[in-house]
């Protein structure tokens, strides 16, 4: 390394060189007794002891408490778009082995576990989303589009920038198209489990579609057959549409968007499940919504919960635990005996434990003898790495109703 880059380095209390022997790729302003807040914002700058010795090179955010990313470890500046495109490589190799044939909708890149910090990548088919978290990630944009591009022979790459925390990151909200052709508002399906489903890479949740989610209904066909089922928080009908596809009588489809449930129908036609069940799908309230379904009495053999996040961050570990619990005692209170309810978490901060403990308390409080028949947690594309548990954020249990 360079005189140069030793003056521009980014020098860390003693207290965080933990993290570079763990190799946890964040690091915090108060992890740092000097920041090199003079670079440009997104800069690769080295990390370094107080001696000056280079440990890792990470991305600056200057305008975040979140301030650097670790993007390499050791001395050695990186090959910037080099290391990308082979992290990229092994990222679609990966991927790869756990593919179903036909299978053509997944996630690519889940930032921090593919050694990629801030980017996330979604494949839908012929189309490839692209989110960038951090500065450096968004100022490589076009480096990233053309490496997909090229790497996954994709029909178009799109970038959208819609979450949560860009501003302190610096990065502008968008929705635009990087290369390729695509219009804008155009939908096309992909397959999703044992059904096919119609995305719009501009429009909806994430980047079009909760990918994560996409064959856990297959846990949840020996409840199906002839089943009454509960869809809430519904988005666009996968849980819906499985259900019908294994054989339910009736579905009742809840979530607050028309436009998610507008597309429900359309997937309804897409797979051709018309007139296959009793379809209600209802734009409400869902807490309103379920509080009226449980005074109403009429019992439902599958229940799905699939909230939003309740927990962003551990500060809001116990509103969360209290709004799981409302849910569940519901869902409880509504199953009828020997049916099951399918419960998700998709808080990072909220953990299985915590989950599980909640779902037992809310299985006294119904006044249910029940036990968990499964256990799901984010499937393969969405990895976890063991030296950065904040990835690990999507739990759930299929809890069976004792006759």
């Amino acid at each position: 390394m360079t005189n140069a880059d030793k003056c521009r380095a980014a020098i860390l209390e003693d207290k965080a060189l933990a993290k570079i022997r763990g190799r946890h790729p964040w690091f915090f302003r108060g992890d740092f007794t000097h920041l090199p807040l003079e670079e440009e914002n997104g800069s690769l700058v080295p990390l370094a002891s107080k001696s000056r010795e280079v440990l890792a090179w990470g991305f600056l955010s200057a305008g975040s408490s979140l301030c650097v990313r670790a993007f390499s470890w050791g001395p050695k500046r990186p090959d910037t778009v080099k290391l990308m495109e082979m992290r990229l490589r092994e990222a679609l190799e990966v991927r790869n082995r756990f593919l179903e044939p036909g299978e053509d909708a997944y996630r690519w890149v889940h930032g921090e576990a593919d050694g990629l910090p801030g980017l996330v990548v979604d494949r839908y088919g012929p189309v490839v989303v692209l989110q960038t978290l951090c500065a450096g990630m968004f100022g490589l944009r076009g480096e990233v589009a053309g490496l997909l591009s090229r790497l996954g022979g994709a029909r178009a790459v799109v970038m959208r920038n819609d979450g949560r925390y860009l501003e302190g990151e610096g990065i502008p909200r968008q929705r635009e198209i990087l290369l390729g052709d695509l219009r804008e508002g155009e939908r096309f399906p992909v397959k999703t489990g044992d059904i096919l489903s119609l995305v719009d890479c501009f429009a909806g949740q994430k980047t079009g579609l909760y990918l994560d989610v996409r064959k856990f209904p297959r846990v949840t066909r020996p409840f199906c057959e002839g089943a009454r089922v509960l869809d809430a928080f519904s988005y666009c009908g996968n849980f819906t549409l499985h259900a019908i596809l294994y054989g339910a009588r009736e579905v009742l489809a809840l979530d607050q968007s028309g436009e998610a449930l507008e597309n429900l129908e359309g997937n309804l036609r897409l797979n051709s499940l018309q007139g296959k069940a009793e379809l209600a799908p209802e734009q409400c309230n869902v807490f309103d919504r379920l509080r009226q379904l449980e005074q109403e009495g009429k019992p439902f053999d599958l229940v799905v919960m699939d909230p939003p996040p309740f927990a962003p961050s551990k500060r809001q570990a116990e509103g969360a635990r209290r709004g799981y619990k409302e849910l569940a005692v519901r869902g409880f209170r509504m199953l009828s005996p020997g049916g099951a309810m399918l419960f998700f978490s998709c808080s990072q901060a909220f953990g299985r434990e915590a989950l599980l403990e909640t779902l037992g308390a809310a299985a006294r409080d119904a006044r249910r003898s029940c036990r968990v028949l499964a256990e799901l947690h984010q499937p393969p594309d969405h990895p976890v790495n063991l030296d950065f548990p904040e990835g690990d954020y999507l739990k759930g249990f299929l809890v069976e109703a004792r006759p």
